[in-house]
């Protein structure tokens, strides 16, 4: 049930990408304590984790009691205390039980405004915006329509960023391989340059356009770690969801001129 600030879309909390605030910690913390305890009463075993069973797996992964790794670890511990907590109850628990557990932790994210969310697995994963979402939607469809390669690595980096299963040099390389593959495909040239020139030269991009999606493609280069040691910052979380917004933006522009584009030379 969604109540008066979801309702109003009241948001004055936000926890942001590699953080996780003092309310959401809070919150998470709030949830492990009413789930776990230290000694469970007949009947209630699969209601409630056994605590000093819980502890001794995050201490044995990350050196901390499950709920001091979410209030005082660093994010990744914070993070990694609480899918190790949902991933007990999801296998000690009621199925139904373990459903509210998930439902509450989703409903603490969203309540600190936080950029991750908890998936069905129990998995923590990074969100990105609804507009964000409908463009990665699109753009999917006209990278399929273009280049099944594209395609392919486009989807691996968003479900690797998204499940943050890889680090966001490896991420930031695989959408600027889908970009490079993209134009090429749609420009029919042999590599990045060309295709950006000839793109210029037929109206799809513009002199601006073409510096940006230059300097885009240029980043994949430069930034240490991702093609080779460069002279920029190692990209993070942040830079590798920049890049995907930024890529996702000019598929939806570039493929609204290529329709004009293409209007305009039947008409002709």
């Amino acid at each position: 049930m969604a109540f008066f600030r979801e309702r109003n879309r009241i948001q004055t909390e936000y926890s942001g990408y590699q953080d996780a605030s003092d309310d959401l910690r809070s919150r998470l913390a709030t949830i492990v304590e009413d789930r776990s305890g230290n000694f469970i009463g007949v009947g209630n075993q699969q209601h409630y984790l056994y605590r000093p069973t819980l502890n001794h797996e995050t201490r044995v992964r990350i050196n901390k009691d499950c709920t001091a790794a979410i209030l005082q670890g660093t994010y990744d511990e914070a993070f990694e205390a609480l899918e190790i907590f949902l991933a007990r109850a999801k296998g000690s628990l009621y199925g139904q039980t373990y459903i509210r557990i998930l439902s509450e932790v989703c409903v603490a994210f969203r309540s600190a405004g936080s950029v991750y969310s908890a998936d069905e697995n129990g998995h923590v994963v990074l969100q990105v915006s609804e507009e964000t979402a409908a463009n990665i939607k699109n753009t999917e469809q006209q990278l399929g329509v273009r280049s099944p390669e594209a395609l392919d690595f486009f989807k691996r980096a968003l479900r690797d960023l998204l499940t943050r299963e890889r680090t966001p040099n490896d991420i930031v390389k695989d959408f600027a391989i889908a970009m490079e593959d993209y134009l090429v495909t749609l420009a029919g040239k042999k590599d990045y340059k060309q295709a950006l020139r000839a793109l210029q030269d037929q109206g799809i991009i513009a002199p601006t356009q073409h510096g940006v999606l230059d300097k885009l493609y240029a980043y994949r280069g430069d930034a240490h770690g991702v093609a080779h040691a460069g002279n920029t910052e190692e990209p993070d979380e942040a830079a590798a969801v920049w890049f995907l917004e930024t890529f996702v933006a000019q598929v939806k522009l570039i493929e609204a001129r290529v329709k004009v584009t293409n209007k305009l030379g039947r008409q002709q």
